[in-house]
């Protein structure tokens, strides 16, 4: 009975370890625009940019709330950045994207990923998103690589990627001073 308590409760701490948040989004942000001011905004989409997000994206949005932050400096926008959370397989993935002033990529970085660790995308693979943008959108298996024994991971996060410029371009751009 011990030993079966035993493994039970191994178990229960294996998967929570691989489970959970991997970097804060305001560090990543810090790595990103060390010398910026960053401001956290969340704003909610109206129907129609929905609309037109998931137009242009070709992929449903799952919420209209998004946690965006506000990248100045000397009081001018430089850029911005959004989480963006999403199911993998059967759990979530947060990611965090960073744009310029004009919606291209500049990075992607993994914040929170719950699936098995076999699953989570290599740093190396997420840089294959910059320089993406609403012109040249990232789509899987033409302009990103497809991931062998990650396949869901890659498709998720490349849709996840694609949405997010469309509401940096809908939403964010221009809006904020």
């Amino acid at each position: 009975m011990n030993k079966i308590l035993f493994y039970f409760f191994s178990l229960i701490m294996v998967k929570t370890v691989w489970a959970g948040l991997l970097i804060l989004p305001e560090k990543a942000l810090r790595e990103n625009f060390p010398d910026a001011k960053i401001e956290k905004k969340n704003i909610m989409l109206t129907g129609s940019q929905k609309k037109e997000i998931q137009k242009k994206s070709r992929k449903k949005l799952t919420s209209s709330i998004f946690t965006t932050y506000i990248i100045k400096k000397d009081e001018k926008i430089i850029g911005y950045a959004l989480l963006h959370s999403h199911k993998v397989r059967t759990k979530n993935e947060v990611i965090l994207v960073s744009f310029d002033k004009d919606c291209n990529v500049l990075d992607v970085e993994l914040i929170a990923f719950y699936e098995p660790p076999e699953y989570q995308l290599s740093d190396n693979w997420m840089k294959t998103f910059k320089g993406k943008n609403e012109k040249e959108p990232p789509v899987l298996k033409r302009n990103v690589p497809n991931v062998t024994g990650a396949t869901l991971s890659a498709r998720a996060t490349t849709d996840a990627v694609r949405q997010s410029i469309y509401i940096c371009e809908t939403a964010l751009k221009g809006r904020f001073k």
